[in-house]
């Protein structure tokens, strides 16, 4: 049975002779953007902030992209008039609607890939087809119709640019007998696309007035040379993506089209299959909020299809350097289909199907016209909603490229983590010792959709919250700022004491918690200070729980224990001044589950001088130099799935010294004054040197308070 063929584009408008007359500044062809070995590395992009603004710049100042933003509307019914509801306007950019220009500036091409496109004629000799591998098949002429889709897909010159300019092309006849198709020719066009291994296989045509029901599919197909297509069209699914634009008649008809919506009669297509209508969104940001369908919708074959921006400015067959503007589901086809092969560049080891699946799950659905009609599983726990008017909702390539819903990295012992959680949180006794050992590390994961991205390592360390120089409880007991402690509170924190007499010295016991959402630490500590004539000294001990998090959290797999022991020696210089100096060492093991055990040692210590009466009687001046707790010795490892410099992965173990590079050092000096009776003012001024023990982070920090007794 031989059916009418429809070529699915709006009228061509008026070709145009761009050659020479750019839109943007630069007039000269600044060739192609090139993937360099930083950006293939990781498979592909954990963010778009390292390509945003070369992304920007491509779109608003290179006359390849800016071509596509000229004024004015796309006349569609002829009416000399701008019908809104029907006729796109110029200014939007299908390069930038779909995300495109991320991709170019990221420097995907599609190289190493090919598109195979059906269509009506080709001019081979167009310059957006030149320097590129171009296999034809037997009596392919020249026509306007499909130099336009091959330029949309894969073209590249002075004046545009399509959506994968690196790639090659297959292309084959759709051969006319009048008005009715000959399969031979889409068979021949198949087989050559599974030859070349080619990504995509693009028809932007359809069986005219033929909608996706029983008999129209037996009446096709039921003939040897249907049948052949059918057949060559399953062969080519094995390992490529079939796409079919769906209408573009207006007011749209009621249903897919026969050959958009195959699957319904062949469901094992259904996974390489995609149908693609065409629409004009409205952008906020890179976001769209709103879009109008400017095509027949998706109908029953909604979950396999997706809405592109079909308005473009592409090549026409006047001359080798003519060009015009037009808009369809003819040239949405062949944006997607350039899509895949961005996708097939940047993650070379998934199969086309995968990419086909990475396609839909990224689509952009959260815009206002977007109506759910049902979901489908895309992957095992992973579901994607679809929409009967825009399928899964409109391209967006630059999401595709980013790591979609869980993202999960595997340890050498098997363990899977879920990078919503991070990796490590450092301990403040570490400083930044475990990110910068994991600064130059890329970090294999997986997304949802089973596609690589590496991680820079130090991205996947959270750094204790320091805490500040000063607290609200410094201001209430402003005298405890100059009664530094480096007992069992250097390592445990503050905690309750309970003062006791021992016959000639004094005991104190004290008791240290933390609380936290789901667990609680403890420790206890003990001190003792003797009476030396000349000098007081005090030694303490403290064993408990990391209860002020000087050790790292693996994964939050973790258990870690600490014992301290302190010493204090304080002398009077004189009558009004006084000297003090503390020490302490503790020992802890730091578990974890994710990698080799590791028992470090910390230590800590002051130096402190005061001053009473200095200005006026009852005053005080204290100055002091503190080293805070940091590990001094200790190192651990982890073994993490990680990237080469050739973008092999392997399994790697990652020592890490848990000692800090450089250390804090805190230079304090408070002052304290009665102001009457009962109360007395105070200041303190603290500056930190290498704060947290990271190296060249200095803080300063200034406290006034006043003491009243009641």
């Amino acid at each position: 049975m031989k059916q009418k063929v429809k070529i699915l584009a709006a009228s061509i408008l008026t070709p145009l002779v761009l050659a020479g007359c750019g839109g943007g500044e630069d007039t000269a062809d600044p060739g192609m953007p090139t993937a360099t070995s930083a950006t293939l590395l990781a498979s592909f992009l954990d963010n778009l902030d390292s390509v945003r603004s070369a992304a920007n710049l491509l779109v608003d100042n290179d006359r390849r992209y800016t071509n596509q933003q000229t004024t004015g509307h796309l006349e569609i019914n002829g009416n000399g008039r701008y019908d809104p509801d029907e006729e796109p306007t110029l200014g939007n950019s299908p390069i930038r609607n779909s995300g495109i220009h991320y991709a170019h500036a990221a420097g995907l091409t599609g190289a190493g890939e090919t598109i195979a496109i059906s269509d009506s004629g080709f001019l081979t000799s167009h310059e957006t087809l030149s320097g590129k591998t171009l296999t034809t098949g037997a009596g392919v002429t020249v026509d306007d119709h499909g130099t336009f889709v091959a330029s949309v897909a894969a073209g590249v010159s002075s004046n545009m640019i399509g959506v994968a300019p690196g790639a090659d092309l297959v292309l084959g006849m759709i051969s006319l007998d009048g008005l009715t198709v000959s399969t031979s020719s889409l068979t021949a066009t198949a087989n050559a696309a599974a030859t070349a291994g080619a990504v995509a296989l693009n028809n932007s045509w359809g069986l005219s007035g033929v909608d996706a029901t029983t008999a129209n599919y037996n009446g096709f197909f039921s003939s040897s040379g249907g049948r052949d297509y059918l057949n060559a069209l399953k062969n080519y699914a094995q390992n490529g993506i079939v796409l079919f634009a769906v209408a573009n008649e207006e007011p749209p008809v009621p249903s897919v089209g026969l050959l958009a919506g195959l699957p319904l009669f062949e469901p094992t297509l259904q996974d390489s299959w995609l149908a693609v209508v065409n629409a004009m969104p409205e952008q906020v940001g890179d976001d769209i909020v709103s879009a109008t369908l400017l095509s027949s919708a998706c109908h029953s074959a909604a979950a396999w299809c997706i809405a592109a921006d079909g308005t473009w400015l592409g090549a026409v067959d006047a001359s080798i350097a003519s060009y015009a503007y037009n808009t369809g589901t003819s040239f949405a086809a062949p944006t997607v289909a350039g899509a895949l092969a961005l996708l097939a560049e940047a993650f070379p080891t998934m199969t086309h199907q995968e990419l086909r699946i990475r396609l839909l799950a990224s689509a952009d659905n959260d815009f206002a016209e977007f109506t759910q009609a049902g979901t489908i599983t895309l992957a095992p726990g992973f579901n994607h909603a679809y929409s009967n008017e825009f399928g899964h909702g409109f391209l967006d390539v630059a999401a595709a490229l980013l790591p979609i819903g869980t993202t999960v990295t595997t340890t050498s012992n098997g363990t899977e983590i879920d990078l919503k959680q991070p990796l490590v949180v450092a301990g403040g006794a570490s400083g930044d010792a475990v990110s910068r050992a994991l600064q130059n590390v890329e970090v294999a994961t997986k997304d949802s959709l089973s596609a690589s991205f590496g991680v820079q390592g130090s991205a996947l360390v959270v750094n204790n919250s320091i805490a500040p120089l000063f607290s609200n409880d410094d201001v209430a007991r402003f005298d405890d700022v100059q009664e530094t402690s480096f007992g069992g509170a250097a390592f445990f924190g503050d905690g309750h004491h309970i003062p006791m007499d021992w016959g000639d010295s004094d005991m104190s016991f004290a008791f240290y918690h933390k609380s936290e959402i789901g667990s609680e630490s403890l420790g206890f500590g003990a001190s003792r200070s003797f009476d030396l004539d000349v000098a007081t000294f005090e030694v303490s001990a403290a064993f408990g729980d990391d209860t002020s998090a000087l050790l790292s959290d693996w994964n939050g797999g973790t258990s870690s224990s600490l014992v301290s022991v302190g010493m204090a020696l304080a002398a009077d210089l004189s009558e009004a001044a006084q000297i003090k100096f503390e020490a302490g060492f503790a020992s802890g093991r730091e578990a974890s589950a994710l990698g080799q055990s590791a028992n470090v040692i910390m230590n800590a210590a002051s130096l402190s001088i005061a001053q009473q009466d200095l200005f006026k009687r009852g005053d005080s001046i204290t100055a002091s130099l503190a080293l805070p707790a940091a590990i001094s010795h200790g190192s651990t490892s982890i073994g993490l799935e990680v990237f080469a410099a050739d973008g092999t992965t392997s399994m790697r173990h990652i020592p890490i010294d848990l000692s800090p590079e450089k250390r804090e050092v805190r230079l304090s000096l408070t002052y304290q004054r009665p102001i009457s009776d009962r109360s007395n003012l105070g200041v303190s001024f603290v500056h930190a040197q290498n704060r947290g023990h990271i190296a060249g982070r200095d803080e300063t920090g200034m406290m006034f308070g006043i003491n009243t007794r009641f």
